[in-house]
């Protein structure tokens, strides 16, 4: 499942991407956006910005680079205010420690210039 529709931005440590919830999504019921398809925004900006990287370094999909990853952890994750339906969202996310194949990250998702929710990610990646 592939729920951001595009990835704007992407450094060595930070991405931004967009995504948009209708009331079709799986992931609305009763109009409301489930919290934890926010949290699967934030880590599926990671995993695009690490196969953006991955491409921009010259490394193709068949060049032995892992594409499995896996969510570890979600600290301090918090919902500042109910996600809109039909409005884009912007996620933020920026690289704060890498340990190994461990990678601690801060996102952050916004709509028109509100922040929504933000939290850090722990990933296997």
């Amino acid at each position: 499942m592939r729920w951001i529709e595009s990835l704007l931005e992407c450094t060595e440590a930070s991405a931004v991407a967009t995504a948009t919830f209708d009331d079709n999504h799986f992931a609305v019921a009763h109009g409301r956006i489930s919290e934890a398809a926010l949290v699967e925004c934030v880590a599926q900006t990671v995993a695009a910005a690490l196969g953006e990287r991955a491409r921009m370094h010259g490394h193709s999909a068949n060049s032995g680079i892992s594409s499995a990853g896996m969510l570890a952890a979600v600290s301090n994750f918090k919902i500042h205010s109910p996600p809109p339906l039909n409005k884009p969202f912007r996620i933020e996310v920026r690289e704060l420690k890498r340990f190994g194949s461990m990678l601690l990250v801060t996102g952050s998702i916004s709509c028109a210039g509100e922040t929504i929710a933000s939290g850090e990610l722990t990933l296997y990646a």
